[in-house]
């Protein structure tokens, strides 16, 4: 029945949600109307019902192996899209909010936010809070969200908005941070296998990445690894330096000691 082959499908466009499933539509359509000319053209200029129903059955079960290229395509597509707005959102839950706020300033300048050095890239994001989950374990994690939306709620604006400000400086939420981190720090016993499995559990769940980005062959290593682990600790380490006495009234001479521990394997040169 066939005699010209349609050309190849072009790539797919990048396109969000929907969107992409129209394009994969509208491109079968094309190339099923340009089937359609072809055998009309070779009836004579006309098909009837049961001869399109036939160029249809045909187009499904002998060409649909030509588009398996453009399907995966499109198929990347659309599930990089949905990945960047789940991984994204990640950044609208208060407690994971709270966290990042004290090492928002190594991830590159944006729009919106406390960016900066761009040591960071926030495709670190969905693996780093899955880290802290499990380092800290689910029912801590459920429980710092609920502390933590109470917070944002407690700062609520007359017009509906939340004063972040206002959230970040709450000596509720710093204490929340830091009740988090002692977990944190205690978990570094063994330094070098803990940070080896971070970096690894960060590094096998990356956000998606745009072809081209900057960011696109980042990977946490060790060195944006102590950076990022800097950030995070070091108010807590300046109090613990000032104040031992406070840090080990407060959780402990057990935990005090791992905090110090784990700050100074921090500034050891990496190995």
């Amino acid at each position: 029945m066939v005699t010209r082959t349609p050309p190849t499908p072009p790539p797919p466009p990048a396109a969000a949600g929907p969107q992409c499933c129209r394009s994969v539509g509208s491109t079968m359509i094309g190339h099923f109307a340009t089937r359609l000319e072809v055998e009309a053209a070779k009836a004579g200029g006309s098909l009837t019902a049961l001869q399109i129903r036939a160029v249809a059955q045909h187009f499904i079960e002998s060409e649909q192996s030509r588009f398996k290229a453009f399907y995966q395509r499109a198929w990347d597509d659309c599930t990089r899209e949905r990945e960047a707005l789940r991984w994204e959102g990640e950044r609208d839950q208060p407690f994971e909010r709270i966290l990042m706020r004290r090492f928002a300033h190594l991830f590159p300048p944006r729009s919106g936010d406390e960016g900066g050095e761009g040591i960071l890239s926030r495709r670190m994001i969905p693996g780093f809070h899955m880290a802290m989950d499990k380092i800290i374990g689910p029912t801590l994690f459920e429980e710092c969200r609920r502390r933590s939306a109470a917070l944002v709620e407690r700062h609520a604006t007359a017009t509906g908005q939340h004063d972040w400000r206002a959230v970040h400086a709450d000596p509720d939420a710093i204490r929340l941070i830091d009740d988090v981190l002692m977990v944190v720090a205690q978990s570094f016993a063994d330094f070098k296998k803990r940070r080896a499995w971070f970096m690894d559990l960060v590094n096998t769940r990356l956000g998606p990445a745009k072809a081209g980005a900057r960011d696109e062959h980042w990977r946490l290593g060790e060195s944006a690894f102590a950076a990022l682990m800097r950030a995070l600790f070091a108010d807590l380490g300046a109090r613990a330096h000032a104040d031992p006495a406070e840090i080990k009234a407060i959780w402990g001479e057990k935990a005090h000691d791992a905090l110090c521990r784990f700050i100074l394997q921090l500034e050891r040169p990496m190995a």
